[in-house]
Parts: C-alpha cells; structure tokens; sequence
C-alpha cells in the first residue's frame, strides 16, 4: 500500500531475462506464431518467498481463502486463479509442482514480519497444487492488495523432474500501477501481455487465467564432475546490503552474514540460502550462473590459483554485490 514503508528493494527486485540452456526435439513443426505463443514463460526473481516454516504448514491447499479447522473467511474480493503448465510444443505437462505465495488484501505477506494492523489470520498466503492429465491447475484466492510501490501480482514457483524450473508473476490487466512497475515494464511489451491476465467477472466467481510453458532439460548438458567443482557450502556477508534488509523484514534479524548451499541434482545446479526454498542456477559461461530467482543476479565462482572454488559473487544489474566465501 502506498503508506507502507518502502523498503530499499530496487536493485534486488529486477527480473529475470535469461532464459535456461537447453532445447526441445519434436516431432512436429511448431510455426512462428506457435512458437512465440509456446516459448519458455518470461522468468522473474522469487521475491518475498514463504519461509520454510511457512512452507511446512499442514494447511497449503488450492484454496487460500480458508484454514482448515478454521469458520473465518479471508478478507477482500475471492477470485479462482487457473490456467495450465506446458512444454514448449504446447503439449500438457503432467504432475508439475505448482506453487503461488501473495499479499492479502491489506497488502500484507502473511510470512511478513511486523503487523501495523494488516495481518489476516484467515488468509493462508501460500499453496500448492499438482496439474492433472491435461496439465490444468486451479486455486481459490483473493485479490491481492497492493503491496509497497508495486502493480497487484500473484508469485509463481513450478516444477516438474526433467524441466527447468520457472519462477515468475502474475499481473492483472487494467491496473493503473502496471504503467510504473519497475519489474514488469523491464520487459517488453509481448513479454507482459503474457504475464497479465484479464480477470473475468462474468464467471459466478471472478476468474484469471494464466498459461506458463516450461523448457525441457537437455540431458548431460553439464557432467556432474564439472558441478561437483561448485557444490558446497558458502558464507555471504550481507551486512550493510539491501539484502539484509529484506532479511530483517521476513525472518527478523538481525543478520551479518547467511548461509548458503550449492548443490547437484540430476544434472542441473542449485542454490538454498537461509530459510528459503531450493532454486535452480543456470549456467551461462564457465565459473558462471544466472541467478533468475535470487534477486536478478550473476552468481560468479572464484578460484585460487589451484584451480579450486573458494568463493561466490552475486552481482545486481546495478552493480551491488554480494561476497561469500566457501566453507
């Protein structure tokens, strides 16, 4: 909300161009207008993502609106979010992990910390469901309130084994803080148009629906013994950064210095920082990663004059940095 303090995220809040390494084979040929329409859903950073502890809830069903054992009903208009998760032929993706986190309609993050009076304790603010056989999802939420300087947007995180994963946001057409979103107007005008969705008030219930395609992952792209150079544990000095200061607002701090995993999985690399989810790195140049989900950055590993990895530099488009050393 416009009163809210707005706390120094711009350069940590840029999203992400880059796309993952790797290409599809079919057995068909996609025309332009196909491929366009069936090309990989622009990425964006993960944002204020749901800390662990939130992610562990018994309660994280399709439906936002309602805690199980609970007769309360979240505040603010109910709306259904749906769509579906495909390839880049367009083909349905079966069983992907699909998961989305928002504000309530206060404008709050319910893993925010702090309350001002904005706090819903009927809005579960984070779920998960699984795609069917026609790779079709659906959640029951509310409309998001407006968070900071930020356009009304849904956070989107999908998964399936043998894809790159896709983070990502939802927008609402029509909204007048669509014109000045620092994220959403970082790409073009064909890119936003497939990250906002109309939402239809003609349905008994007003509906959204939005499409996401994932890349397949090319297998043995990068050998495992050529990852194994990376994985590890890092230490990343954060004090004085703009990244502490997200820290103290959505785990509470104070922090002068945070952890971080680097690790393998089927061929692909991945990242794990205090209290947040696994997110994928991809590869773009020897010794360097793109960083989609954490922040927009360029994670660049450091050697001595062995040749070993001893450390890892995340760098911003406006040229923050954050160092950390391996353990």
């Amino acid at each position: 909300m416009d009163n809210q303090p707005n706390i120094p995220r711009r350069s940590w809040l840029r999203l992400s161009v880059g796309l993952a390494a790797g290409t599809v084979g079919t057995a068909f040929t996609l025309t332009d207008a196909d491929k366009d329409r069936c090309a990989v859903t622009p990425r964006q950073e993960l944002g204020p993502f749901p800390t662990m502890q939130f992610r562990s809830q018994a309660d994280h069903d399709v439906d936002l609106t309602q805690l199980t054992g609970q007769a309360g009903i979240a505040t603010g208009e109910v709306i259904i979010v749906k769509g579906k998760i495909l390839d880049t032929t367009c083909q349905p993706i079966v069983g992907a992990i699909v998961e989305i986190w928002q504000a309530n309609h206060h404008g709050k993050y319910r893993h925010e910390y702090g309350d001002s009076g904005k706090s819903d304790p009927n809005f579960q603010g984070w779920a998960q469901a699984v795609t069917n056989a026609n790779g079709e999802y659906q959640f029951k939420t509310i409309l998001p309130g407006l968070y900071g300087h930020r356009a009304r947007h849904i956070h989107y995180k999908v998964a399936k084994r043998g894809y790159h994963e896709l983070v990502t946001q939802l927008y609402f057409d029509g909204e007048e803080r669509n014109r000045t979103d620092e994220i959403l107007n970082s790409f073009t005008h064909e890119e936003q148009m497939r990250l906002t969705g109309k939402l239809d008030k003609t349905t008994p219930t007003p509906t959204i629906e939005f499409t996401i395609n994932l890349d397949k992952v090319q297998v043995g792209a990068l050998p495992a013994k050529v990852l194994t150079d990376y994985t590890g544990e890092y230490v990343l000095q954060v004090k004085g950064t703009d990244y502490e200061q997200l820290l103290n607002k959505f785990l509470g701090g104070p922090y002068d210095k945070v952890t971080m995993q680097v690790e393998q999985q089927d061929g692909l690399l991945y990242l794990t920082t205090t209290k947040a989810p696994k997110a994928e790195l991809f590869w773009k140049a020897k010794d360097q990663f793109d960083a989609a989900s954490f922040y927009d950055t360029v994670l660049t590993f450091g050697r001595n004059a062995a040749g070993k990895v001893v450390s890892a530099t995340f760098r911003a488009r406006d040229g923050q940095e954050l160092h950390g050393t391996r353990v």
